[in-house]
């Protein structure tokens, strides 16, 4: 067999057992969750799993970067340069929304590392949340170039738009809501967190 393809296999063996663990660690938390379970469930051997991650912990971290890489990978998407801010705003709602419904797991276990269960990655967690903060400070940056708003402290304006972003489709998701229904609700919320903007800059 090439090598190419070996690699390619590698690679999708490892990231199968990411999102399985994904699964598992938002289900269970990390001090709960059994990686020979995790190996069964991904369809491996039960001691192939160290070839792919050296322990338990190791494979959380990896998981925990992936599920990042794949989160940002979308709010770029979402903040992409076209339209206005209130445009993008709502763009960056939805991706949430989408986040939160299609991949829940992900979603949720990342949340868990900041404020829930798995909260000893919390430092971890926490140098991928500064990532989000800088896509979306760059997007206010260039919203502030063009003249759409007037924006003293960029960063923390960043964090307030993902705070409001995140933490609204997480009690909406809460409250039983479909990823439908929390969309159709961009507009107002994009229009409220711009309200906001403009206030902070009186």
């Amino acid at each position: 067999m090439p090598k190419i393809v070996d690699e390619q296999m590698r690679e999708a063996t490892r990231r199968r057992i990411m999102r399985v663990a994904a699964s598992e660690f938002a289900r269970l938390g990390f001090d709960q969750a059994n990686i020979n379970v995790l190996a069964e469930q991904a369809g491996i051997g039960k001691g192939t799993i160290y070839l792919y991650f050296e322990n338990k912990r190791e494979l959380f971290l990896a998981m925990l970067r992936f599920i990042a890489q794949e989160h940002l990978a979308a709010i770029r998407v979402a903040l992409a340069p076209d339209g206005t801010l209130q445009q993008r705003l709502e763009r960056l709602f939805r991706a949430f929304a989408h986040l939160a419904e299609e991949e829940s797991d992900s979603f949720n276990v990342s949340m868990s590392a900041l404020y829930g269960v798995n909260r000893a990655f919390q430092t971890e967690a926490t140098k991928l949340l500064r990532d989000y903060v800088a896509v979306i400070a760059l997007m206010l940056e260039q919203s502030q170039a063009r003249g759409e708003i007037r924006c003293p402290n960029i960063e923390a304006t960043a964090l307030m738009v993902l705070s409001l972003t995140e933490s609204y489709v997480l009690s909406a998701k809460v409250l039983g809501q479909s990823e439908a229904e929390i969309a159709r609700q961009a507009p107002a919320v994009a229009a409220l967190i711009l309200r906001g903007i403009a206030a902070s800059s009186r």
